[in-house]
C-alpha cells in the first residue's frame, strides 16, 4: 500500500482497499460501530493508519450543512475533574469528526453566558454545559434552538438531557457506613455550594443519613481557596467533639485538598480517631499517606456519554421533539486507611 501515499486519497479509495463499502468507512470515521465486526473495525483502522488518511472535514461540513463544532463550557478548568471530563468528551467528538470549543466560566454566571453567546456566534451544532446553576432560564430559551446536554451538574427545575452521578444516594450510603463503622459524629464540608446541584444533592444525602442515625447535620461551607476559613471550621469541629471518634466527609476533591492542608496544619492525624472520606478519586488521593477513602465518580465516562448523547441529538434525522434522556453513571466507594474501623498499630 506504500505507493498509495503518492495518490490523492479519497474515502472511496480507502473503502476499496479495505474491501468494504464507502458507507461502512463513513460509519467507522463517525464512531458508529453498531453491527460492525471487530475484524472489520481492526482492518479499517489498520488501513487508515498505514495510509495516514484524514477525511476532508470541509467537504463534510458542506455536505451536511453542519459546522461540525461543539461548544463546551466548564465551571472550573483548573480542577482535575475538568481535565478528566474533557478527555472523555474530546475522544468521542474527535472520532465523530467534531471539533470542540472550550470555555471556562470560573463559576461566574456572566462569564458562562458570554461563553455560550460566543459559541453561538461560531455556529456550533450543540452545547455541553457544566453549569454554574444561575443561567437556567437563558439555557431553556436555547433548548428549542439547538441540542444541549448538561454534564455532571443537572438543572434544578427544567427538563434537559443530562449525564450525572447518583450524588444524593451515594452521600447517604457513605454517611450511613461511617456511622456503622463506629464514628460518633460525621460532618460534611463543601466549598461554595451556591446553586451547584452535585453539592446540593450530596449535602442532602448526608443530612438525611445523619438524621436517621440520630445526629443533627453538621455542615461547613467555605469560600473558594479560603484555607483559613476551612481550617477554622475543622478546628472548631474537633474541639467541640474532643475525645470522640469523629469523621469528615468532603463534597469533592478540591474541598478535600483544602481540608487536608488544614488538618495537617492543625496536627490532626487522619485515621482511626478522625475519619476522612471524599468524592473524587483523584490520583494524588490514592498515594496520600494514609490512603484517602474516595468515591469514584466515573468522570471520564460522564464525558463520553454526554458527548455521545449530544452528537446523537445533533445527527437525529427527525426534527421532532423527544423526551429528555437522564443518564446516571454509577459511583463506587473505595475504602482506604482514612476510614479504618480498627486502631492502627503503633509504628
Amino acid at each position: 500500500m506504500g505507493n498509495q501515499h503518492d495518490e490523492k486519497l479519497t474515502i472511496n479509495k480507502v473503502a476499496e482497499l479495505c474491501g468494504v463499502s464507502k458507507t461502512t468507512i463513513s460509519r467507522f470515521l463517525n464512531g458508529k460501530y453498531e453491527n460492525m465486526s471487530v475484524e472489520t473495525r481492526e482492518r479499517i483502522a489498520s488501513v487508515i493508519a498505514e495510509l495516514d488518511y484524514h477525511p476532508n472535514r470541509s467537504a463534510q461540513r458542506l455536505k451536511s450543512s453542519k459546522a461540525m463544532l461543539i461548544g463546551c463550557v466548564l465551571a472550573d478548568v483548573s480542577s482535575p475533574f475538568s481535565a478528566i471530563l474533557l478527555k472523555g468528551i474530546s475522544d468521542v467528538c474527535e472520532k465523530a469528526g467534531y471539533h470542540v470549543l472550550f470555555a471556562d466560566s470560573a463559576e461566574d454566571p456572566i462569564k458562562e453566558r458570554n461563553a455560550i453567546q460566543g459559541f453561538l456566534e461560531n455556529d456550533v451544532d450543540g452545547l455541553l454545559v457544566n453549569a454554574t446553576g444561575s443561567n437556567e432560564e437563558y439555557l431553556l430559551e436555547l433548548k428549542s434552538k439547538l441540542p444541549l446536554v448538561f454534564v455532571d451538574r443537572v438543572a434544578s427545575k427544567y427538563e434537559f438531557d443530562d449525564v450525572c452521578s447518583p450524588n444524593e444516594d451515594t452521600a447517604y450510603d457513605t454517611t450511613k457506613l461511617l456511622f456503622s463503622m463506629g464514628y460518633s459524629t460525621v460532618a460534611f464540608i463543601a466549598e461554595d455550594i451556591k446553586r451547584i446541584m452535585p453539592r446540593i444533592q450530596r449535602r442532602a444525602g448526608y443530612s438525611r443519613a445523619a438524621r436517621e442515625c440520630g445526629q443533627s447535620p453538621i455542615c461547613f461551607e467555605f469560600m473558594a481557596n479560603d484555607v483559613a476559613s476551612c481550617s477554622n471550621s475543622i478546628s472548631a469541629y474537633v474541639k467541640e467533639h474532643e475525645n470522640q471518634r469523629i469523621a469528615l466527609f468532603c463534597a469533592n476533591g478540591v474541598t478535600a485538598m483544602n481540608a487536608l492542608v488544614s488538618i495537617s496544619s492543625l496536627g490532626i492525624k487522619v485515621g482511626y480517631d478522625f475519619g476522612f472520606c471524599t468524592f473524587d478519586n483523584w490520583n494524588w488521593l490514592q498515594i496520600a499517606k494514609p490512603g484517602i477513602s474516595t468515591i469514584q465518580l466515573g468522570t471520564i465516562e460522564k464525558g463520553v456519554e454526554a458527548a455521545r448523547l449530544l452528537i446523537k441529538r445533533i445527527e437525529c434525522s427527525e426534527n421532532v421533539p423527544c423526551s429528555p434522556e437522564h443518564i446516571v453513571i454509577p459511583s463506587q466507594l473505595i475504602i482506604r486507611d482514612s476510614m479504618l474501623s480498627v486502631r492502627p498499630k503503633e509504628s
